[in-house]
């Protein structure tokens, strides 16, 4: 965020309703929200496993090649293993690059104006494409049962928008993928969460703009 949009961020849920029903427009600084604390974890998970990645490739190789008696085909096959290894930590550096990316995403400026809602870097996304803020059991990130988010479920246009015109790389930015592994898929956007803003106020804010915006057209 530049330091312009820092200044011009409402610090309050008064303060950002009082300026989007004056200006029709509010600008509020993005944070990490609480789903994504499982991209942190999972962002020490792979650290730890790249850590141990480059362990073996020190030491493992060394310790084979000094046995006098090690097999040639011994030999082939820890290249083998060595290659495997390699192709895993070439998987677990861009999982840690792609974590890195969405991370700084979350503190990018949240918008709410008459052409839609922006949040982390993607907008403005039209007020028909989803529904109003909130609560809802939805699939959990990191297992398979339920877990309560606040979300906005994706209307027939938003569906069509995200998940077959929106760039794949910017898909997570709005939330998980769902479905069976055939049918990937996003129904919701996630709520975003915003610096001195409880959740339900963010919920309440972006719900105030829907009235105001998209119940004119309606």
């Amino acid at each position: 965020m530049t330091n312009n949009a820092r200044q011009s961020a409402a610090s309050s849920a008064q303060e950002a309703l009082t300026e989007l029903q004056a200006s029709g427009r509010v600008v509020l600084a993005g944070r990490s929200s609480v789903w994504s604390g499982g991209i942190f974890f999972a962002h020490v998970v792979l650290i730890v496993l790249l850590s141990c990645l480059i362990l073996a490739a020190l030491i493992v190789p060394p310790v084979l090649i000094g046995i006098s008696d090690f097999p040639a085909g011994g030999l082939i096959g820890m290249f083998g293993v060595l290659a495997m290894l390699t192709i895993l930590l070439l998987f677990v550096v861009r999982g840690l690059r792609k974590q890195r990316r969405y991370r700084r995403t979350e503190t990018d400026p949240i918008v709410v104006e008459q052409a839609g809602l922006t949040m982390r870097g993607i907008g403005p996304i039209p007020w028909a494409d989803f529904g109003p803020a909130e609560h809802r059991m939805v699939p959990a990130e990191r297992d398979s049962g339920f877990v309560r988010r606040t979300v906005m479920e994706l209307t027939e246009s938003g569906f069509a928008n995200v998940n077959h015109r929106l760039p794949r790389e910017l898909r997570i930015r709005l939330s998980p993928e769902i479905g069976p592994l055939w049918n990937r898929h996003r129904r919701f956007i996630y709520v975003p969460a915003a610096e001195n803003l409880r959740q339900g106020e963010v919920m309440q804010l972006i719900n105030a703009g829907r009235r105001v915006f998209w119940g004119q057209r309606a």
